[in-house]
């Protein structure tokens, strides 16, 4: 079943946002730190792009985060479940702290509401280092 989890905790010491899309001829992964951006569009690793990261647009993500309650990451719902059947990619989102992983799955290109805005973000952000 598709769906989000949390392992507890708050957002006070964020880390890292890891996000995966994929299906059978497929793969997108973005992974964002405070000094850099990773992105990686084959599962064998060989075609990984990095940049470094400005401050600014790691404080930009964090306001982004800061939107929803990455605790309730549970609560949100899906709102398609097209990955279900191969009609989508399958994505995940992870919000790593300091002590706790939070992530929650959906299909690409259409997230729960409340993480809209940060998914373009990182879209976007993934798509200037290309």
């Amino acid at each position: 079943m598709m769906g989000c989890a949390q392992r507890t905790a708050d957002i006070s010491q964020l880390k890292s946002i890891n996000y995966t899309a994929s299906t059978r001829g497929f793969y997108l992964n973005i992974e964002i730190n405070e000094e850099n951006i990773t992105v990686e569009r084959s599962r064998e690793g060989d075609k990984s792009i990095g940049k470094s990261l400005s401050d600014e647009k790691w404080q930009h993500l964090i306001a982004l985060i800061s939107e929803f309650d990455v605790r309730k990451l549970d609560t949100m719902v899906a709102p398609s479940k097209k990955s279900e059947v191969d009609a989508a990619a399958m994505a995940n989102l992870e919000v790593e702290t300091e002590n706790h992983l939070y992530s929650c799955s959906f299909d690409h290109g259409n997230p729960p509401e409340p993480l809209k805005r940060l998914m373009e973000y990182m879209l976007t952000l993934s798509e200037s280092i290309e």
